[in-house]
């Protein structure tokens, strides 16, 4: 009888082995992680704002996310599975566990305790990765898991700490992310409000502008994105997909106010799109690894992230829709094989997600459409009573977790007093602390001029909306 010879396969081996892969990924983050040094350290050192410590703290940030998730597997490791020697040494080369805590820190605001940076390293190492099964069977981003475990738990402490403005930033700019920014201004916004606080958009490609640690230099993710597709660390498709997504929605929406080409432009230049299309939703193991799969993926991530910056009072969106679609991963890939032999199987996914792209568009830009929208819909009065020359208003305005409830009495044109009766919207002490209330009377002459609070932008915003809006049913205007 014959014998067959049974080996191993796959017969064919790509030379770009996993762990040369990691490092083309670390050489492609040593850029944006040295310009947030620059950034975050040398900028406010050399203005005084820092002590030479202080200067270094963004590299000791990085450094201790990239060691907690290191030290945290290898206890696993040698506690846990009973490794030692040689095949603890093995497991930990082939874990790859610096990056989870790497990412997560260079997503993380400058402001964020280290005790809680390590609270996110636990997280992303044992929910995201190890309840798994380890590295390779992990369905969701570590990283972004102990990022939402972070937002959830430590959201507001954060934000009351500075958030994402260093030292320097804090002294100059007062409207927290440019994202952030687009829920404290009327409307969809204009280029004087949404890009100028923070300077051009050049201030946006280059990274000048407040936000993560690693998120904010736009040429830096850029250059990343080339130097990772060239050495075929990267699946192109996803990124690429995902950006013109967002550009081209955003551009439509845009349209409806004539804001030209610099709106979907400030889109993808702000917060962590681009760092988490080319690093995050490109992870291999979360991803698709079918070409049609890739395109689906990179299409629904656009729209996700498009309803939830729009629709939501969470700004960001990026890391909700990578979380949400990496479970979807499986019908991407299941479309995506079959489109191999048959492409119009896949045909229905794309013409569901081009009438979203369209119709979505259409939709948020009437809304938002300038023409269309005479009076701020977050605003009501719910009681106003005259008495010769005063006047006594009870309003809500829509703030962060709901509505505003607030008092309001105007005596001869002029606001004599504020009290607000019910607000659900987290850290509102902050508010309270800053006597922001008593800045708005006193500026109610050019409440314009009347900068929100850092840490509670949405909420102090609302509050500064409520008033010019009770103003002008006043003034009949």
């Amino acid at each position: 009888m014959k014998k067959f010879q049974v080996i191993s396969g796959p017969f064919i081996k790509d030379a770009g082995n996993t762990s040369k892969i990691m490092r083309h990924l670390l050489i492609a983050l040593m850029p944006i992680i040295l310009f947030s040094f620059f950034k975050n350290g040398i900028l406010p050192y050399v203005s005084n704002k820092v002590t030479l410590l202080g200067m270094f703290y963004p590299l000791i940030f990085i450094l201790l996310g990239a060691t907690s998730t290191v030290l945290i597997e290898f206890l696993y490791a040698r506690l846990i599975l009973k490794k030692e020697d040689d095949e603890l040494k093995h497991y930990m080369h082939s874990s790859y566990s610096v990056f989870p805590g790497l990412f997560l820190a260079l997503v993380l605001p400058i402001n964020t305790p280290i005790s809680i940076l390590f609270f996110g390293c636990v997280m992303a190492t044992v929910v995201g990765k190890l309840l798994f099964g380890g590295f390779g069977n992990n369905i969701f981003n570590p990283a972004l898991i102990g990022l939402l475990f972070i937002s959830i738990v430590y959201g507001p402490l954060i934000a009351e700490r500075g958030g994402y403005l260093n030292a320097l930033e804090m002294d100059a700019i007062t409207t927290a992310t440019p994202l952030s920014n687009v829920a404290t201004v009327e409307g969809i916004g204009t280029y004087e409000t949404l890009v100028k606080p923070y300077g051009s958009l050049y201030n946006f490609l280059f990274g000048t502008i407040p936000g993560s640690l690693g998120e904010t230099s736009a040429i830096l993710c850029i250059l990343a994105f080339f130097y990772l597709t060239i050495f075929k660390v990267i699946k192109w498709r996803i990124p690429v997909v995902y950006v013109s997504t967002v550009f081209a929605m955003t551009y439509v929406i845009g349209g409806f106010n004539n804001l030209g080409i610099w709106y979907p432009l400030f889109q993808i230049l702000s917060g962590g799109l681009l760092f988490g299309a080319v690093f995050m939703a490109t992870d291999p193991v979360t991803s698709p690894t079918t070409p049609i799969g890739e395109i689906l993926y990179g299409l629904f991530l656009g729209i996700l992230t498009v309803i939830i910056r729009y629709f939501t009072p969470y700004p960001e969106g990026v890391m909700v829709s990578i979380l949400t679609l990496n479970m979807l991963v499986f019908i991407f890939d299941k479309i995506g094989a079959r489109a191999r032999f048959n492409f119009n199987k896949a045909v229905p996914g794309f013409l569901f997600a081009w009438i979203i792209i369209l119709g979505l568009s259409l939709y948020i830009g009437n809304q938002y459409k300038v023409s269309a929208k005479k009076s701020d819909p977050e605003f009501n009065i719910l009681e106003k009573n005259v008495s010769g020359d005063t006047t006594n208003y009870v309003v809500t305005q829509k703030g962060f977790s709901g509505n505003i409830k607030a008092s309001i009495v105007i005596e001869e044109g002029f606001i004599k007093k504020i009290d607000i009766l019910e607000i659900k919207d987290n850290y509102y002490s902050k508010v309270e602390k800053e006597n922001y209330i008593e800045q708005i009377i006193d500026a109610q002459i050019n409440l314009e001029l009347v900068d929100t609070v850092s840490g509670v932008t949405i909420t102090s915003s609302a509050i500064k909306k409520m008033v010019i809006n009770t103003l002008k049913d006043y003034r009949g205007e």
